[in-house]
């Protein structure tokens, strides 16, 4: 199926010869196995994304599919497989990758590949555990605590989360920096950044005053209790 993925990205026939071929994920897949989603199951952990990051995102999914022989592209999306849980109602739960799975699917792209993290059977403690075990953010882009029952029911519902691009951009900038396996750090980062720069309006014409105000923000001593400060792009010491 995965030639069907380079179909949507590159409009052109789903003639292709794979290496590979994967089983459809279904509830009673193994942990640790790896199958093909329906992007349209999937369930979102978070509240929202980045939709400026989603479309860069898009652009690098298109230009590589391009580039790409159909065996590299077809590993490359194996290596980025993304990672699932299966719920207590045999649902497929994202455990990462949502802007990556949101980029699939406003490319076309219906299916892809995953891989089976966990399996929880217990539907009462379901969303505490996936809050103990790091597989979900139950707070939105303001920090304020949402109840699961609020969370998109879909990969194309994610609503955009400006300031979560923006706390992508100060990453990459190396604003602040990943030490070690911290969970969700880019939605503290986010939050803060929102609280310093007043919840100004962010699109790609503000990105770049936007961003010069965010490092300011993020070197600033005001953000040192956060996770990754100060980054290395920081004169902080």
């Amino acid at each position: 199926m995965i030639r069907l993925v380079l179909a949507a990205l590159l409009g052109v026939s789903a003639n292709l010869a794979l290496a590979e071929t994967l089983p459809a994920c279904t509830p009673a897949s193994a942990v640790g196995s790896r199958c093909e989603v329906a992007l349209a199951q999937l369930r979102p952990t978070q509240p929202g994304v980045g939709l400026l990051q989603v479309a860069d995102e898009q652009a690098k999914l298109a230009k590589r599919a391009k580039k790409d022989s159909a065996e590299d592209f077809q590993r490359y999306l194996i290596k980025k497989r993304i990672p699932l849980v299966i719920g207590p109602d045999g649902g497929f739960y994202l455990v990462d990758r949502h802007h990556f799975s949101r980029a699939l699917w406003d490319n076309g792209v219906r299916q892809a590949p995953a891989v089976i993290e966990g399996k929880l059977t217990d539907a009462a403690g379901f969303w505490s555990t996936m809050q103990a075990r790091n597989w979900a953010w139950l707070k939105d882009e303001h920090g304020k605590a949402i109840d699961p029952t609020t969370l998109p029911t879909s990969v194309a519902a994610l609503p955009d989360y400006p300031y979560r691009s923006l706390a992508g951009y100060a990453e990459d900038d190396g604003l602040f920096r990943k030490n070690g396996q911290v969970f969700f750090m880019e939605f503290a980062w986010a939050q803060y950044l929102g609280e310093q720069l007043g919840w100004r309006r962010i699109d790609r014409a503000t990105l770049p005053a936007t961003l010069d105000a965010a490092r300011r923000a993020a070197c600033a001593s005001t953000a040192a209790s956060l996770p990754g400060y100060p980054g290395t792009a920081c004169a902080v010491h």
